[in-house]
């Protein structure tokens, strides 16, 4: 059992880390759209905070605890970015591969857990793939950004194992069908409007990971 200071204190690194992460948004986005109430520090840090708390309290001091964290670290500033601009830079994405694959081989070596690690690169490849093929067969469904994001997604789904993997990705679509079936209804929207995907991506695999599969 993790002890009780872990949330909290995982919770303020969050929140401090969320204060370069804002920097990083800002100066990822047009001028125009800087000034964006989601853009702001505040909400950049709180929600960095709240995942990191989150993460804490349910994977617990784990090594694979910084590994997700700095996952969520990296789909804040993307999350924010796609949903003001319908956009996820690559500057952001391409580096957070490698970033994100030490941390989860320091954490399989530290556990001495090598299929996880296995199964993490082929959940990356197979999630990947099927975006790939995706956005391949049905054009304008899906943007390059989001099979990228598939991809680093994929190799975090798949560590807890492949039930995770499987809700993960199943959320995300589903998040992402919901989300452009509210805004048509809402009129904001038509059938070949551009949905930002990122977003629904990012909240179906975060979902799958804080939610216990039994």
């Amino acid at each position: 059992m993790s002890p009780w200071w872990i949330v909290p204190v995982w919770g303020v690194l969050g929140a401090l880390v969320g204060t370069p992460l804002s920097r990083l948004t800002q100066t990822s986005l047009t001028g125009g759209r800087r000034d964006h109430p989601l853009t702001t520090a505040a909400t950049v840090c709180s929600a960095t905070a709240v995942l990191f708390g989150l993460l804490a309290w349910h994977v617990g001091l784990h090594s694979e605890l910084l590994a997700d964290s700095a996952l969520a670290a990296v789909c804040v500033p993307l999350a924010v970015i796609d949903l003001v601009e319908h956009r996820m830079p690559t500057k952001l994405l391409v580096p957070a591969y490698p970033g994100l694959v030490v941390l989860f081989g320091l954490a399989a070596a530290v556990e001495h857990n090598g299929a996880a690690m296995l199964r993490s690169c082929a959940g990356m490849v197979i999630l990947f793939s099927f975006y790939l093929l995706i956005a391949l067969t049905a054009r304008g469904a899906l943007g390059a950004a989001d099979v990228r994001l598939a991809g680093l997604l994929g190799l975090a789904l798949a560590w807890p194992g492949w039930a995770t993997f499987l809700a993960g990705a199943l959320l995300g679509l589903l998040y992402g069908a919901l989300t452009g079936a509210t805004m048509i209804l809402l009129h904001r929207a038509r059938w070949h409007t551009l949905i930002p995907l990122g977003p629904a991506l990012i909240a179906g695999t975060l979902t799958a990971l804080l939610v216990p599969l039994g």
